[in-house]
């Protein structure tokens, strides 16, 4: 994504910052939407369901917290695969960032680095309230729309994609663990406080 929305494909200022504010948007909607619908599934099967519920968000919260911090293998239930690059030379600028947006948000159908999404779509689920779900999910979507900001200062071609190499590095792909491994590690112990 930050090789397609970038300031040398939409432009110096304006048109940029608006494929990124239609991108940001789409993702975080289409983010909300699925929250939307896991939290309906979790009440039309009967959540929240109390101690087991949260048993089941502490059990996904420790799963993924051993994944990002200890390398356990653990499925991520991505499609290992990011949005059709088709998409850019086929429809306008514009609605190929909101449909870039709109494919990243969801999350589940692109390619996911890290398992703190699957843990906050399980508190969506276990809510059993789709509102609360959309809550919990959006920001996953925004996180992920505004992410092409990293490429603001690129000038030229070669810019998004030798930031993509920096973004691979291993020194940085152990701190994002980290973060993503933290924070699964603090919703595992607000989960486990609903146990007490």
């Amino acid at each position: 994504m930050v090789e397609t929305i970038a300031p040398v494909v939409y432009g110096k200022r304006t048109g940029y910052f608006v494929a990124v504010a239609v991108h940001a948007l789409a993702a975080t909607l289409s983010a909300a939407v699925l929250g939307l619908a896991l939290g309906g599934i979790g009440g039309i099967f009967g959540a929240p369901w109390g101690s087991v519920g949260s048993a089941a968000v502490l059990a996904a919260a420790v799963l993924y917290a051993a994944r990002e911090l200890g390398g356990v293998p653990v499925p991520l239930f991505d499609r290992r695969e990011q949005v059709p690059q088709w998409w850019r030379t086929f429809f306008p600028r514009y609605v190929a960032a909101a449909l870039y947006g709109a494919g990243l948000g969801v999350g589940f159908l692109t390619f996911l680095s890290h398992g703190t999404f699957v843990v906050v779509s399980a508190i969506a689920v276990a809510t059993g309230d789709p509102l609360i779900g959309a809550m919990v999910t959006a920001p996953f979507g925004l996180a992920r729309g505004l992410s092409v900001l990293v490429s603001s200062r690129s000038s030229d071609e070669e810019g998004p994609s030798q930031l993509v190499a920096q973004l691979r590095r291993p020194a940085r792909v152990r701190r994002t663990r980290i973060v993503n491994g933290s924070a699964c590690v603090v919703l595992a112990a607000l989960a486990a406080a609903q146990l007490l």
